[in-house]
């Protein structure tokens, strides 16, 4: 076609065409459309002319076509979802339209079902068309104009929102732009369209909101999971017709989805696995996801044949700053909170203004997911982008300044709690406890020196984590934190192992500067409790006698007050009651004098209200538990709080008050239920489990209290010393409330209450000595003396059949005869 002609054609003069040739004038929007017009151009070749002229000459490689929307795969699920697009659109009171969700998670099939569904079941006219080939937003609106209008020249010079207005006017049209994610910049032009048009309703698929005036957004979630083993089952079947659904594999199938979050995508490419897999043989490789869910259909978008494609996709849809938020967020296994979020953004050089931004953009392309905990916003990446952020960290140039900023953020945060802690701190209780894990791995190879050891200690110690804890604080003390090893042998301690306990006290000691009084005071306290646990009153005097030595010239009330109640505790363990009390007495107006913590504070009240029940002051005893409980509870300690409630329940026994104590086990039980982690801490649960048996009894429950008595009492004999005494308390418990009702069983009880004591070389307690006096002799008067003595060697054999079947006798049908 010669110059002449075009020119006659398009309305434009020959010298603007020869110009345009030559490239020395750049076109007026009007005129390109003019002479688009003018060469019958449409689809691709219209998306490639129009390129061309708006970016002032040179033609773009030519994009996949914009084709309209086929029919696709199918719908699984989703039909509560497309019913209510149907009514959205069909109700026209909302014109413009969003379906948003993350890549994979089923967009573009929802749109296609649209779509039929508005040709078959209305009579709208509808128009759809995948735009994913557009990344130009200025010509978004001209492909939807192509759509609305037909393909051709309009001959018309007006802009294009008003040519379409003027051609649409008031007719009514359903247009459906599909794959919007890298064109949203065009969303002022659309919204301007769809107001212009008054019959138009505009629908769109997009990862990102367009965030215009009037725009309904459709969120998709994942898959639940029974819509999710269907998609699977229908994928699987085709990609190996031997697959089938069966009681089988069900639940590992199940479980398959349930690992890939429901998302549509992941569970396809999972489903294309049974080619070569069996769905359990699956579950086993989803550690990681990335590596397997792979080799997609060859006819799908590039961006759909593997779930890290998708991600990858996903990521080049936000600004650079965002893609390097995302890399940050990899250094938070268990997401960050904003706070936490925004202080290693700023030490990492991100202003504090733009991490909201940066989040956002995140949040809204599907990358990360929020979630709010006690108020508080936490951003978290689902396993497959946790597993892209990791990768790439990993590869970042600043990965070291990455990590260290995040592990002084999580180790300022556990310094912060220790010195006051809080029940709801997401550092304990919530998922940050991952986090910190993180932060304490790293620290402990890069930089020991920032750990606080004792925060370290008193956090592992209210987690009830005493393995993991000891691991850590061993490791600390290799890389210089001596008095890790200190720390750790108390966790050591709590979990029994008195050996070990003896062994790092001992490398502790050795290794102490002699200057050091605070790190001898800690070292000889934790020395001298273990040997107060192996009953070796020497020793442990010895040890405790020279921690307090220490104390002096450390001049610190806290240690002082702590030795005050390590010293007690022998006291007591040793039966002297009267000394206990007042070294326990001391340490408290020392604790609260040094504003020590409400966990040291809450322990030595527990301690004063044993040793009151020990001497029969059951009112005093009561008061003092209930205080314990509640100085525990203040911090989050469930489980100490949980056994200050037990010391409760059997002051209130005592004190000839059933309900009341039944009331107060059944708080214990759920305070301990409430404990976040119990971890390695078994000896709680017992104690508890134990003092609910005498409490049941007395409250005439007997078969609950033989039950819990039967199931209990074996572990507790081979437990650590103070858990078989806590037994030996129960069994003389219910040796005197058995004497009436099966003296036998009272006899045989009694025995191997006092075997127990014996056996950890400790008297019998004074209050439980009378009482178990009082049930012996009356035993001897109720039996014969050849059954009585049988039933005594049963009981003192502590043999775990015999203790298993002397609890049965609580039951209110296990009765011995006397013979």
């Amino acid at each position: 076609m010669s110059q002449a002609e075009l020119a006659g054609r398009s309305g434009i003069s020959e010298r603007a065409i020869r110009d345009l040739e030559r490239g020395s004038s750049r076109p007026r929007q009007h005129s390109v459309r003019a002479i688009a017009g003018a060469l019958r151009l449409a689809g691709p070749d219209l998306v490639v002319f129009l390129s061309a002229g708006r970016s002032g000459g040179g033609i773009a490689p030519v994009p996949a076509p914009v084709p309209a929307l086929g029919a696709g795969m199918g719908l699984v699920g989703r039909r509560r979802e497309l019913g209510a697009l149907v009514d959205l659109v069909r109700g026209g009171r909302h014109r413009q339209i969003t379906i948003t969700g993350p890549g994979g998670i089923g967009k573009s099939r929802l749109a296609t079902a649209l779509v039929a569904a508005l040709e078959t079941g209305t009579d709208l006219d509808v128009r759809g068309i995948d735009v994913s080939a557009v990344h130009d937003p200025t010509l978004l609106v001209e492909v939807a104009a192509e759509a609305i209008l037909g393909p051709g020249p309009s001959g018309s010079r007006l802009p294009t929102v008003e040519r379409v207005a003027a051609e649409l006017r008031g007719r009514r049209l359903v247009l459906l732009l599909d794959c919007c994610d890298r064109v949203v910049a065009a969303a002022p032009d659309l919204a301007l369209l769809v107001r212009r048009c008054p019959g138009l309703t505009l629908v769109v698929t997009s990862q990102r909101p367009l965030r215009v005036t009037g725009e309904r957004l459709v969120r998709l979630a994942p898959l639940p999971p029974p819509e999710a083993v269907e998609l699977f089952a229908l994928r699987a079947a085709e990609a190996n017709p031997a697959f089938e659904l069966t009681l089988d594999n069900a639940a590992a199938v199940t479980s398959v989805c349930v690992r890939v979050g429901g998302l549509p995508l992941a569970v396809e490419l999972a489903a294309a696995r049974m080619r070569i897999l069996t769905p359990a043989e699956l579950v086993e490789r989803l550690g990681r996801q990335l590596p397997v869910l792979t080799d997609g259909a060859a006819d799908l978008p590039a961006r759909h044949r593997s779930l890290r494609a998708t991600i990858e996709s996903s990521l080049d849809l936000v600004d650079p700053p965002a893609r390097a938020m995302f890399d940050w967020l990899g250094a938070f296994p268990a997401g960050g909170v904003l706070d936490d979020v925004e202080a290693v953004a700023t030490v990492l050089g991100a202003g504090a203004g733009s991490v909201l931004g940066m989040l956002g953009e995140l949040v809204d392309t599907g990358l990360v997911r929020t979630t709010t905990e006690a108020g508080r916003s936490r951003y978290t990446l689902p396993d497959p982008m946790s597993e892209l952020a990791a990768e790439r960290l990993a590869a970042r140039d600043d990965r070291g300044r990455v990590d260290a900023a995040v592990a002084g953020r999580l180790l300022v945060r556990l310094s912060r709690w220790s010195g006051q802690p809080a029940p709801t701190d997401s550092i304990v209780v919530g998922r940050d406890a991952d986090n910190l894990r993180a932060a304490l791995a790293w620290a402990v190879v890069h930089r020991p020196g920032d750990i606080d050891i004792h925060a370290l200690y008193r956090y592992f110690q209210l987690s009830g984590r005493y393995v993991e804890g000891e691991a850590i604080l061993v490791r600390a003390a290799a890389a210089g934190q001596v008095l890790g090893r200190v720390r750790a042998g108390q966790l050591a301690l709590l979990r029994g192992d008195l050996a070990g306990a003896e062994r790092l006290g001992t490398a502790a000691l050795a290794g102490l500067d002699p200057a050091d009084h605070a790190g001898r005071v800690l070292t000889h306290l934790l020395l001298g409790t273990a040997a107060s646990e192996r009953r070796d009153a020497g020793t442990a005097r010895r040890h405790l006698r020279t921690a307090l030595r220490h104390a002096r010239p450390a001049g610190d009330d806290q240690l002082t007050a702590t030795v005050l109640n390590n010293l007690g505790v022998l006291s007591a363990t040793m039966g002297n009651l009267r000394a206990a009390d007042r070294q326990w007495t001391a340490a408290l107006v020392v604790k609260r004098r040094a504003g020590m913590g409400a966990i040291t504070i809450g322990t030595t009240l527990n301690n004063l209200a044993e040793l009151a029940r020990e001497r029969g002051q059951a009112a005093l005893a009561a008061g003092r538990a209930d205080e314990a409980a509640s100085v525990f509870a203040s911090v989050g300690f469930h489980r100490a709080a949980a056994q200050a409630q037990s010391t409760r329940a059997l002051a209130l026994l005592a004190d000839d008050a059933p309900a009341a104590a039944t009331a107060a086990i059944d708080r214990a039980e759920a305070l301990l239920a409430g404990a976040s982690d119990a971890g390695d801490d078994e000896r709680t649960a017992l104690v508890i489990r134990l003092r609910r048996s005498v409490v049941l009894h007395a409250a005439g429950r007997f078969a609950e209290a033989s039950e819990i008595m039967g199931r209990t009492m074996p572990v507790a004999l081979s437990a650590d010393h103070r858990t078989r005494e806590e037994a030996a308390f129960t069994l003389g418990a219910h040796a005197a409330r058995l004497v009436h009702r099966d003296p036998v069983a009272a006899a045989g009880l009694a025995a191997a209450c006092t075997a127990l004591f014996t056996q950890a070389n400790r008297p019998v307690p004074g209050n439980l000595a009378g009482v178990l006096d009082g049930a012996v002799a009356a035993c001897r008067t109720a039996t014969p003396p050849a059954v009585y003595a049988r039933a005594e060697a049963d009981g003192a054999s502590l043999s775990t059949v015999a203790l298993v079947r002397l609890a049965a006798a609580i039951g209110p049908d296990r009765h011995h005869q006397v013979r």
